[in-house]
């Protein structure tokens, strides 16, 4: 028989899921891993009794109620590491920017965050583990602490991210924080516009997010009269001729795209030659938009 739930596949009857059929339902064997996950969920907290059948009448009531004790706890485990960075209550390491005086922390939750953060923390046969410091010099004092409160928090008051926002992606990065790496990514998406794609296109290039380095481009190209005769531009060109090139390609990309072929075919031979040109030229290129 086919299955009751795909209706694709010849499968087995399991009584264990006949609710309402007396001879049980037929199910495949992926739709009852499915069906078994689903139950699994909802009866997460049954064996501490924070949930239950008869309490939740079972379906989307209890997998509703599941998700909100978890959210209680969620918000429960976040609120104490919150107040344990605030006041730096039972801190056994003190972490060191660049200048300024150290911040206390954790080891234990700096190397569940982050495997660099664990080997940095860690002792083996070439060397001893830290005894009551460790050194994050490319930070300064509020860089840092911004960092460790999005580390300990896992979110951020959107006025500090959008100050601090290059540090804590590329810190995030540095430090393979993945669950931070996304946050910045997202955070990153949504603050985008002529005023920040330069500098956006420039963490993409060093974290490698393709996701931000097609927005950066997208939003370039979508107000290059505005950035190409910004303050900071002949500035970034000096010192991203790699990034030019990219940017220079996707504009006549854009540009090409609404020309007849005969005049795309010349913008792609111009494309060419300002790749040329500009990598041994430089701002050149701007007496070619």
């Amino acid at each position: 028989m086919d299955c009751s739930f795909c209706k694709k596949v010849r499968v087995q009857l399991h009584k264990q899921y006949s609710h309402s059929n007396p001879g049980g339902v037929v199910v495949c064997n992926r739709c009852n891993e499915e069906i078994n996950s689903m139950m699994n969920l909802m009866n997460k907290d049954r064996n501490t009794a924070t949930i239950s059948l008869a309490d939740a009448n079972w379906g989307t009531k209890s997998a509703t109620r599941w998700i909100e004790l978890a959210k209680e706890r969620e918000d429960y485990l976040i609120g104490g590491l919150n107040v344990a960075f605030e006041e730096g209550s039972y801190s056994d390491i003190q972490v060191k920017p660049g200048n300024g005086p150290s911040i206390p922390a954790h080891r234990f939750l700096l190397a569940t965050k982050s495997e660099v953060f664990e080997n940095m923390l860690a002792s083996d046969t070439c060397k001893a583990a830290p005894l009551d410091s460790i050194s994050l010099p490319e930070f300064n004092h509020e860089e840092l602490e911004i960092f460790l409160e999005l580390l300990y928090c896992g979110n951020l008051a959107k006025e500090k991210f959008e100050k601090h926002f290059s540090c804590l992606a590329l810190a995030s990065h540095k430090y393979v924080i993945p669950h931070l790496q996304k946050f910045c990514e997202e955070e990153i998406l949504n603050l985008l516009d002529s005023s920040t794609a330069l500098k956006v296109l420039e963490i993409s290039e060093i974290c490698s997010s393709e996701a931000l380095k097609v927005a950066a481009l997208n939003s370039i190209v979508g107000h290059s009269e505005e950035i190409y005769y910004s303050p900071g531009y002949e500035e970034f060109a000096r010192q991203n001729t790699h990034l030019m090139v990219q940017i220079t390609r996707a504009h006549s990309k854009k540009k090409s795209s609404t020309l007849p072929k005969k005049k795309r075919m010349g913008c792609l031979f111009a494309e060419f030659t300002i790749s040329r040109i500009y990598n041994s030229m430089g701002l050149q290129i701007l007496e070619f938009m």
